[in-house]
């Protein structure tokens, strides 16, 4: 509707800037364009009616005149570092000042870049100019958003870096705005509507105690780490790496107690209690307990597992634990807060019991791995902003490490500690060695095992990796849970599969070599019309002697006819587990047809 306002009233008014324009002004041969330029913001100005402005960028005060002239009884502060950069103007403030001397105005001669904070306190609509570089955008925006009701960007369309820094600002602070619109033209103009919310903007103390509010349902549900893989599993699979990580090293099993700080939504809790450990998981954040409960109260696990509501440094340590895990848990809690809770996490380990960590971002990777990142960029002609770093990121990380930094922290409580770092993808990174030092900064996760007693970087390395399998040592068994005798053409099924390791080799979907549970179709004369079937990891992975039930998914031919499926397993880059055990593959005939829902209730 604003939108729809603010073009009719362009269409009808006649406002012509030329009127109040500097007569030697340097870009008078555009004074022709840019009457409807200034026609939009004349437009803008007299639907919004503001009755304060602040503009950042004045120059020859076109902007200002335009303003005031829709919105003659609005205050205006205008601010100009009155130089001849970022298409500025030296002394054109002179002639702002002129042009604008019957209406209530204050100008500033200031650089905004310098600034921290813009003065006054809320203004109807701020003005940014559009001639500063993506940086200089962006950080006259993030000081504009506590203190306006609607922010004008000038110029979207002026340069790339422009609109891709104004576009990364509306992606970052998403929860401050109402809603944004482009309006094309002759430069673009972005007009962003904040919400009620803004006013709380800035206002938070970065401390773990002061937070702890923060970390609300949206949060959990919506930005922190592994989010879209819980709603998409429903917290049932490990899918991300620094969680399958830390759940093989804890090894967890029947009789083994452990401790999960800042558990958040509990899906590393559930997974280690789901092997047989007795697992206790705390947070903070009542949010988080609620999701977790919610989630997990009435599935049962072989293991004991409880959520409780609690923070970490005030949390009673009760008994000897065989690991404590603490996923993306340091980078939000205080120095000192942190060196205490480490020290008790030592004092309640079993001997020879193990703390497990990861952090992230290694703060070398923003320190010297992503001004490099920016510099290509920039060199390619794209934009990088210069902190990446997102909203909550920004507000919860008030801790974030160096791998030396973490483990002399650790050393000061524990007997044997190893931290390597590896890229979000991965989990065994710089522990295998062979890093250089240019490859440890551009990794952003940071691991961590300390204990009593000595941690063999081998053994770790191995826990962390599948390597190729000795065929001689496998032996699986298959059984098809539920099977429909008739499926429709193109269309992805979950069947159910239970797996039986009865082979001396655990079997892992990890890097170098993952296993996987895959398919093949063939025709009805035996002919192989889908070798590579979808995979489906198993993860965690299954022990010698273990059995589970594997949700597999696969997808059916495009063409009908009768069909024979093969389920089977793979180890990549390896070998298939048909050429090598002789009751696999699990085969099933079935008929694949067409629209058969429609077929039946016919």
């Amino acid at each position: 509707m604003v939108i729809e306002k603010i073009l009719s009233e362009y269409r009808s008014n006649t406002f012509d800037f030329r009127e109040y324009a500097y007569p030697s002004d340097e870009l008078a041969y555009l004074f022709d364009e840019w009457v409807p330029y200034y026609g939009m913001k004349y437009a803008i100005c007299k639907v919004l009616c503001p009755s304060s402005i602040l503009e950042i960028g004045v120059r020859y005060g076109y902007s200002a005149i335009t303003f005031l002239k829709a919105a003659p009884n609005a205050t205006y502060v205008g601010i100009d570092n009155d130089t001849d950069t970022y298409g500025g103007s030296s002394g054109a403030i002179h002639w702002a000042r002129k042009i604008t001397g019957g209406y209530d105005t204050a100008f500033i001669i200031a650089d905004s870049q310098k600034m921290t904070s813009f003065p006054g306190d809320r203004y109807d609509l701020i003005h940014i100019d559009g001639q500063q570089d993506g940086d200089g955008t962006f950080h006259d925006l993030e000081l504009a958003l506590p203190k306006a009701r609607w922010i004008l960007v000038d110029g979207y369309f002026w340069s790339g870096e422009n609109m891709l820094s104004a576009t990364h600002f509306l992606k970052k602070y998403s929860r401050f705005i109402e809603y944004a619109a482009v309006i094309p033209g002759y430069a673009g103009d972005f007009l962003i509507k904040t919400n009620d919310s803004v006013k709380s903007f800035g206002t938070q103390e970065r401390s773990s105690l002061s937070l702890e509010g923060e970390y609300d349902y949206a949060y959990f549900q919506n930005d922190c780490g592994g989010y879209d893989s819980f709603k998409r599993t429903k917290g049932r699979i490990l899918e991300d790496p620094r969680l399958i990580a830390a759940y093989l090293l804890a090894a967890p099993s029947e009789g083994k107690r452990v401790l999960d700080l800042g558990c958040g939504r509990g899906e590393l809790s559930f997974a280690l209690a789901q092997s047989g450990a007795d697992v206790i998981g705390i947070d903070y954040s009542r949010a988080a307990i609620d999701i977790a409960q919610k989630t997990y109260d009435n599935v049962e696990v072989s293991g004991e597992l409880t959520f409780v509501c609690a923070d970490a440094l005030t949390f009673s340590f009760e008994g000897e634990y065989d690991a404590v895990v603490a996923t993306d848990f340091v980078e939000h809690v205080e120095q000192e807060a942190l060196d205490r809770i480490l020290k008790n996490c030592a004092v309640h380990l079993k001997s020879g019991g193990r703390l497990i960590l990861h952090t992230a971002p290694n703060r070398h990777y923003y320190d010297a791995h992503y001004p490099l990142l920016r510099r290509k960029s920039r060199e390619a002609g794209c934009y990088l902003p210069a902190n990446p770093r997102t909203y909550y990121e920004d507000l919860m990380h008030i801790n974030e490490q160096t791998p030396e930094e973490l483990e002399s922290l650790l050393n000061r409580h524990f007997d044997h500690v190893r931290v390597w770092v590896a890229p979000d993808d991965g989990m065994v990174g710089s522990l295998a060695g062979g890093y250089t030092q240019e490859e440890m900064n551009a990794s952003r996760s940071i691991f961590a095992v300390a204990s009593s007693q000595p941690i063999s970087a081998e053994e770790l390395t191995s826990t962390l990796s599948q390597n190729p399998l000795d065929k001689s040592a496998l032996c699986v068994e298959m059984e098809l849970l539920h099977f429909p005798g008739e499926m429709e053409v193109n269309r992805r099924y979950t069947l159910q599969v239970r797996l039986w390791n009865r082979g001396g080799e655990s079997l892992m979907s990890l890097p170098p070599y993952p296993v996987h549970v895959s398919y093949h179709w063939l025709d009805e004369y035996g002919k192989m019309v889908v070798f590579d079937g979808i995979r489906t990891p198993l993860m965690p992975p299954l022990p010698p002697m273990g059995v589970r039930d594997v949700s597999v998914e696969i997808l059916t031919p495009r063409d009908e006819g009768a069909y024979t499926l093969q389920i089977t397993l793979v180890q990549e880059f390896q070998f298939w587990f048909e050429d090598s055990l002789p009751n696999v593959p699990l085969s099933v005939k079935c008929t694949i047809q067409n629209n058969i829902s429609q077929e039946k209730s016919n």
